[in-house]
């Protein structure tokens, strides 16, 4: 649930953000001609108009890919970067099955991700939760002997 509590946090604060630059763009653009270009689309027209739009479309962009980009390597469940990334697989069996890929995981225990090191075909990023991995560890823990 944290997971997509702070995906929509991000998201709402890229809006606000784009929205308070736009506001800040027609605040400082001049207003809008008039006479013969009065009933026409400014966009087409005016040329600061046109650039201010489309270098807030092409930031807005960027700040929604680096938010897809920073949510891909949060845990599923508790929305904490993922840590301790480790190289598994082999390069030389690509085609043999055993792809190489690197292994994320969570610290808290809650699972770990897959993201695939060579992309030969469509192979997405594989999520492994783990149930009370800790808890399995801390009751092996207490049972060992001293």
């Amino acid at each position: 649930m944290r997971y997509w509590l702070w995906l929509a946090a991000k998201l709402l604060g890229i809006a606000v953000a784009v929205v308070g630059l736009w506001a800040l763009v027609v605040r400082l653009l001049p207003p809008h001609p008039g006479g013969l270009l009065a009933n026409w689309p400014r966009l087409g027209v005016d040329l600061g108009y046109t650039l201010a739009v489309f270098l807030l479309g092409l930031g807005a962009a960027g700040l929604l890919a680096i938010c897809a980009w920073d949510q891909r390597y949060r845990c599923r469940t508790c929305g904490r970067r993922l840590r301790m990334p480790a190289a598994s697989g082999v390069f030389s069996s690509v085609m043999l099955g055993g792809t190489p890929n690197t292994e994320y995981i969570c610290t808290f225990g809650h699972g770990k991700l897959e993201v695939p090191d060579v992309h030969t075909s469509y192979r997405p990023a594989k999520w492994t939760r783990y149930d009370g991995i800790w808890d399995d560890w801390r009751r092996a823990e207490e049972k060992r002997p001293r």
